[in-house]
């Protein structure tokens, strides 16, 4: 998966969201939380601060959490062998 790179206007879209209170970055925590719930990411120490301190916020990071969980467990990677 990290050989899909995000294109420049992606880029460029998430760090103007990132200064804008953080919102890109906060956003981007749950779904991270929820890949690594499934093996297929690590949170570093800070991400995990600030999901606990998102949990605390009226269940905000849980509750992306779980929408993200559930997009992941509908998704079927089929093989394709060429």
């Amino acid at each position: 998966m990290n050989d899909k790179k995000l294109t420049s206007m992606e880029t460029f879209w998430y760090y103007l969201q990132c200064l804008c209170l953080g919102a890109g970055y906060f956003a981007k925590i749950p779904v991270k939380k929820a890949l690594s719930e499934r093996g297929l990411a690590t949170l570093t120490a800070a991400e995990n601060i600030w999901y606990v301190i998102l949990c605390l916020s009226f269940g905000i990071g849980y509750f992306e959490k779980v929408i993200s969980k559930k997009a992941l467990s509908e998704f079927k990677i089929e093989n394709k062998v060429a």
